[in-house]
């Protein structure tokens, strides 16, 4: 795949927000990760009360999970990352459809 035909598929919604979701979760989790302060005052703070708000509710179920259970954290968090990007997806294919209209 060249340069340009990458941009030019990350031009497209359905690619590009689910792109946009990894890359958030990713840079929320690995801040977290670094410097383990609490996620809504460390440095993970923006990523993550972006993510909080735009994964509802799939957040508030997996982050209850997560915040109630350490056993069944790395779960929980596996399943928000690949709920939230799936939803990602679809929001990126509905963007589209309106796009069409």
């Amino acid at each position: 795949m060249t340069y340009h035909s990458l941009v030019h598929n990350l031009r497209q919604p359905r690619l590009a927000a689910p792109v946009l979701h990894a890359c958030l979760f990713a840079l929320t989790w690995g801040l977290f990760w670094v410097q383990p302060q609490p996620l809504a005052n460390g440095p993970a703070d923006w990523p993550f009360r972006i993510l909080f708000c735009a994964d509802l509710p799939i957040s508030i179920i997996a982050f209850g999970v997560m915040f109630n259970s350490d056993e069944r954290f790395p779960y929980a968090l596996a399943a928000w990352g690949i709920l939230g990007t799936l939803w990602w997806y679809f929001l990126g294919r509905l963007i589209e459809e309106r796009r069409r209209r």
